[in-house]
């Protein structure tokens, strides 16, 4: 499970550090800007004396390489796919430049969709042009699940789902936060997860990660443009798992899957297998935060996957 740390310190003679691993020569950092709204690392925007002006660094003080899989992601985007992301610029886990692993990329100019107050129209705007880059994401096909660099074809996407749910279900702070018959609801739909989601499609590369706090728009001609997509976890997987994503907390989109109808059709009976991914969204959250909503959503889904 993540380990959260959005609260760690940089200092300008750390940033500088940072740059100039990067830039290879000596820079000015001017200033650091903590960037709000990111839940598991610490994110700061960098303004310096050298083009490019500004970069975006993470950190987190884990000494498992955090941010390999991040890295490997954005470059496998950026080289293999239109979906719009930042550069990676330096990768670091070695604790010797600063004292956490950190990973620096390119400043995506813009703000989120989450930090705006969207008219329906801008909304729906928005959510047709990813349904335009998640389209062309999702024609990106292989025979093999997982991540980018897995080569099983004996490891089939139920099996390999229905451990992840089950390693979040045994997350010590779901037993904590949640009822026993609550549990016993969410360890009935692990049960049948398997013969749920045999109908699975085809191992699909997806983002992983497309929730408002990662789409970055920015305005021109009077309208909000995707800039990009930031925190990509990318794999192989039912495209369902990520069209679920975009969906749950009662998120409806019905201007996305309006515009993604253009590029792929949606498979009958994804309205119930949508549920089975929900769930596993829902008990991330509860692992993580424990908030009241996430333990009531959770408790929902699992009644409802019960009786249908």
């Amino acid at each position: 499970m993540i380990d959260l740390q959005p609260d760690l310190d940089l200092t300008t003679a750390q940033a500088e550090r940072i740059l100039e691993a990067w830039l290879a020569r000596p820079v000015t950092c001017s200033r650091i800007e903590p960037l709000r709204g990111g839940l598991v690392n610490s994110v700061f925007r960098l303004e310096f004396d050298q083009r490019p002006h500004g970069a975006v660094v993470k950190l987190h003080g884990s000494e498992a390489d955090s941010f390999a899989a991040e890295a490997r992601s954005l470059e496998y985007l950026g080289t293999e796919t239109a979906c719009p992301v930042p550069n990676v610029y330096v990768h670091d886990s070695s604790a010797r430049l600063v004292p956490h692993a950190f990973l620096l990329i390119e400043h995506v100019a813009g703000v989120s969709v989450k930090s705006l107050d969207l008219e329906p129209d801008e909304r729906a705007d928005i959510d047709a042009q990813l349904a335009d880059v998640l389209g062309e994401l999702h024609g990106h096909r292989r025979l093999c699940w997982g991540g980018v660099d897995a080569a099983d074809p004996s490891v089939t996407w139920p099996e390999l789902f229905a451990a992840r749910l089950a390693e979040v279900r045994a997350h010590p702070t779901v037993g904590e936060r949640m009822s026993s018959d609550v549990l016993a609801r969410v360890d009935g739909a692990i049960d049948i997860v398997r013969p749920a989601l045999r109908d699975c499609g085809r191992p699909t590369l997806i983002h992983g990660d497309v929730w408002d706090g990662n789409i970055m728009v920015r305005r021109e001609d009077g309208r909000w443009r995707l800039a990009g997509l930031l925190d990509p976890d990318l794999q192989f997987a039912d495209v369902e798992f990520e069209l679920a994503y975009l969906e749950v907390f009662d998120h409806p989109r019905p201007a996305f899957f309006d515009a993604y109808a253009a590029h792929h059709a949606l498979r009958p009976g994804f309205e119930r297998r949508r549920r089975y991914y929900w769930l596993h969204t829902a008990l991330v959250h509860v692992a993580l935060f424990g908030d009241e909503f996430f333990r009531q959503f959770t408790a929902r889904i699992a009644e409802d996957i019960g009786q249908n």
